[in-house]
């Protein structure tokens, strides 16, 4: 009976390590508010591909508003081409998100699970939240501009 009762002991312990191990790595992600920082509310987010700066009219929301935070250092991310319809690639940080099922198109800009920005280039139809859309370039151009092995993010500030 001992070794029985010391068994299960040891199996709570190890369940309960786990457990906490498994939250501990995974807590907030994407789930940070990450409130505006007072000193990026005058400044516009900025996007340059490729040494390109690329207009984007944002979206109001708090997953733009945490990117803006995380571009007052210059944030770069390096982008990979994924389904031949999308350049998508990892922030340094995960951010608040609002996912629902959305359709995308050429030049919509949006957020997967928290942490990757993708840039498409063609259609396609997953869960994202919406950050915002290229504005100014056709398709053709969107394609040329994205549809190649890698491309590199910038997301800066500018004042308003």
């Amino acid at each position: 009976m001992n070794r029985t009762v010391m068994a299960i002991a040891v199996l709570a312990v190890v369940l309960v390590a786990g457990i906490g191990i498994y939250f501990a790595l995974n807590a907030g992600q994407g789930d940070d508010p990450s409130p505006v920082d007072p000193g990026v509310d005058d400044m516009d987010l900025i996007l340059t591909i490729d040494g390109r700066k690329v207009d984007v009219v944002w979206e109001d929301n708090p997953s733009v508003d945490a990117i803006k935070v995380l571009a007052k250092d210059k944030m770069t991310v390096s982008m990979e081409r994924y389904g031949g319809f999308e350049q998508t690639g990892s922030m340094p940080k995960s951010v608040v998100k609002n996912d629902s099922w959305i359709h995308t198109s050429s030049g919509d800009i949006v957020l997967y699970r928290g942490v990757q920005i993708s840039i498409f280039f063609d259609d396609n139809a997953y869960d994202y939240t919406r950050l915002g859309k290229i504005s100014g370039m056709s398709e053709s151009e969107i394609t040329e501009m994205l549809d190649r092995p890698n491309v590199t993010a910038v997301f800066t500030l500018e004042k308003s």
